[in-house]
């Protein structure tokens, strides 16, 4: 998800890479898992570095099978994660594409009922409408707002807009934090590649 390109040509798909510096800051706020599933994975990048730092195995599925994977992702189905069931998993992290992203949130939260956490990138904006009103009410998430914009372009220019993690699940539900800005970004233990780079 990205509002930077508002008003130019969007990525196809709404693919962009999440960054790792909105990533790293939430880890210390999320359970220690066996399994973490990333239902719009992309290339595995995101799901892959964080499975890496909570000693679990990453999983991933995403519509376009045309794009290469980062070692590590050896579990990955190809397919639109709204139409398929999602393999058991204890953390469901992900940053869905903007235009699905209440399917994606609605989905997350029938996900969470069954005892999963689930951790989704969103627009902080998410909060502020008439429309999902009812859902904030009957599923409140714990929203850790991150305190600097990310950047899902390679030119590194922030995002025009805030985000947050919005997390569901056991003991979750109506509190509110400001993540602090990771100190610098944590290199991997091991190298994550893109096939033939």
């Amino acid at each position: 998800m990205s509002s930077t390109n508002r008003g130019r040509g969007r990525n196809t798909l709404d693919q962009y890479e999440t960054p790792w510096e909105a990533v790293a800051p939430l880890l210390p706020h999320l359970p220690r898992s066996r399994f973490v599933l990333d239902p719009c994975c992309g290339t595995g990048a995101m799901v892959a570095r964080a499975a890496l730092a909570l000693g679990a195995l990453p999983l991933g599925i995403e519509v376009d099978g045309t794009r290469p994977f980062v070692d590590g992702m050896t579990t990955v189905q190809v397919a639109d994660a709204l139409t398929v069931s999602w393999p058991a998993s204890d953390l469901i992290l992900t940053n869905p594409p903007y235009v699905l992203a209440v399917e994606f949130v609605l989905r997350g939260i029938r996900e969470a009922a069954r005892g999963t956490t689930v951790a989704m990138l969103l627009r902080l904006a998410f909060l502020a409408s008439q429309a999902r009103h009812a859902l904030h009410a009957q599923h409140p998430a714990d929203v850790f707002v991150l305190s600097k914009r990310p950047s899902f372009l390679a030119s590194g220019a922030s995002d025009s807009a805030d985000y947050a993690w919005f997390v569901w699940g056991p003991g979750r539900g109506g509190r509110w934090r400001v993540l602090a800005p990771p100190a610098a970004p944590p290199a991997p233990s091991a190298p994550l590649r893109l096939p033939g780079v």
